[in-house]
């Protein structure tokens, strides 16, 4: 689990960092009208299990979504040792599965919830599909915990349904 954590880590960190340099507040939109999601997949082997992340975001239009799931997720997926399949992907609307985690509507797993809370953020969704129910519990309050302070936003944990 202490390698999911690192990765988990790693791909907030890149969120945030990016975040921070990617658009000046000037420059950002107060409200985004007409988004364009990015659909970022990582397939990883860790501990003999295989994991998916899954990672949305809520972008300002097709630049801001290019710019950011190429700058970002491409670094971190880069320097991942135990990703066996990766895509990157921006588009008009999600599959409404995956639409409904922007209500915050709990699935059955964990996954974290970025609320942008100003101008230059976005919003995101972060899940990691192949875990227990616990473990996605312990991943996402560690996550939050560890990155609060660094968002201006609401992050909190979705926790899975559990019937």
């Amino acid at each position: 689990m202490k390698g999911i954590f690192i990765l988990v880590v790693l791909a907030v960190a890149g969120y945030f960092g990016y975040q921070h340099f990617q658009t000046s507040a000037d420059e950002a939109p107060d409200v985004i009208a007409n988004p364009v999601y990015s659909d970022v997949r990582i397939d990883m082997h860790v501990a003999g299990r295989e994991l998916q992340f899954a990672l949305f975001g809520r972008m300002a239009d097709r630049a801001d979504c290019d710019a950011r799931a190429e700058r970002i997720w491409g670094k971190v997926i880069e320097g991942c040792k135990e990703c066996v399949q990766r895509s990157v992907v921006c588009k008009e609307s999600l599959e409404p599965r995956y639409a409904r985690l922007f209500d915050n509507t709990a699935i059955h797993s964990t996954y974290a919830s970025f609320t942008r809370g100003a101008k230059d953020e976005r919003d995101g969704r972060m899940v990691i599909f192949g875990l227990t129910a616990d473990e996605g519990d312990a991943i996402c309050d560690q996550t939050i915990a560890r990155f609060q302070a660094n968002y201006r936003g609401k992050i909190e944990c979705i926790h899975a349904r559990r019937d």
